[in-house]
């Protein structure tokens, strides 16, 4: 079996982010979740919207979270 000589130079590294963005997250709380599981020809969000609405008990008790940084020292 022949092998073929790599020529070029590899990709650089992505580089590491700096910390948290300043950019606030989009706020997605009005989305129809039911509407999205009718309307959708994507096999995976349907499934993904079907199982929301089907273990989401009220609107109550919806609860968002989103941390992006390193985390308590203590924690580790």
């Amino acid at each position: 079996m022949a092998t073929v000589p790599v020529t070029g130079t590899a990709p650089a590294a992505p580089a590491e982010p700096s910390g948290p963005s300043a950019e606030p997250l989009p706020d997605f709380g009005g989305v129809d979740v039911a509407a999205v599981a009718e309307r959708t020809g994507h096999p995976v969000l349907g499934e993904v919207a079907a199982l929301l609405l089907r273990t989401w008990a009220s609107a109550a008790e919806a609860v968002a979270y989103y941390d992006d940084g390193p985390g308590d020292p203590g924690d580790r």
